[in-house]
């Protein structure tokens, strides 16, 4: 495996500092329609970089990301994807695939190459990793690569947001299609959709979001958040 990487753009394509994580948390909205400009391939990369650094349990990493830039292949994903605009429209558009069987597969190379870094014992890497094998496998399938993959598609989400584009997360297609269109393996489950570039004006107006007392509690469910 790779190691972290080193050499990632420093400022946005047209020179721009990048944007603040705090910043980018902040203003991020799920972008309705887009511009044709391209998102030029270092910036591109970099996000994809970026994305493959979120963590996962075990460390074993069941995504997979088909990214889709010919406007063909858009048009085809859009088809079904519900026709969505947006699909057709952006730039780039990348399927957020779990393998739920696949990570099996490459268990062993996880587990060795983290021992042979430091993170565990040589001698006993395998017993570590037939314990995580089957703590996960006792887990529904996509249930658990559901989650490991959102992790991964929101730090994607995020980082295009630190590079200055936009970006579209949808849940709205036809799983089935998606795996036919694009050679999806029969164990592939579809997780989402995101679209990567600039938004067409106007700005998406913020919607708001509940309070941190309405939704935090303090050590158990229905306790106040800072006191009792």
């Amino acid at each position: 495996m790779q190691d972290q990487p080193t050499n990632l753009p420093q400022t946005q394509p047209g020179g721009e500092p990048l944007k603040p994580f705090t910043q980018a948390v902040v203003e991020r909205r799920a972008t309705t329609s887009f511009l044709p400009d391209e998102v030029p391939e270092e910036a591109l990369n970099a996000i994809l970089r970026l994305g493959l650094q979120a963590p996962s349990g075990y460390n074993l990493q069941p995504w997979r990301f088909i990214v889709v830039r010919d406007e063909e292949n858009r048009k085809r994903l859009q088809a079904v994807a519900y026709n969505q605009p947006k699909v057709g429209q952006a730039p780039v558009v990348v399927i957020a695939v779990g393998m739920k069987e696949e990570w099996k597969e490459t268990a062993d190379e996880v587990f060795r190459d983290g021992a042979e870094r430091g993170a565990g014992d040589v001698n006993k890497y395998q017993e570590y990793m037939q314990g995580a094998v089957q703590f996960v496998s006792s887990m529904p399938p996509a249930v658990w690569v559901n989650r490991h993959t959102m992790i991964a598609f929101t730090t994607l989400m995020y980082a295009a947001e630190v590079y200055g584009f936009d970006t579209a997360p949808m849940e709205g297609f036809d799983a089935a299609g998606v795996k036919r269109e694009f050679g999806l393996p029969e164990e592939a489950e579809v997780v989402a959709l995101l679209a990567i570039g600039r938004a067409a004006p106007p700005d998406k107006v913020y919607p708001g979001r509940f309070p941190l007392e309405r939704v935090v509690y303090s050590e158990r469910y229905g306790e106040a958040w800072g006191g009792k």
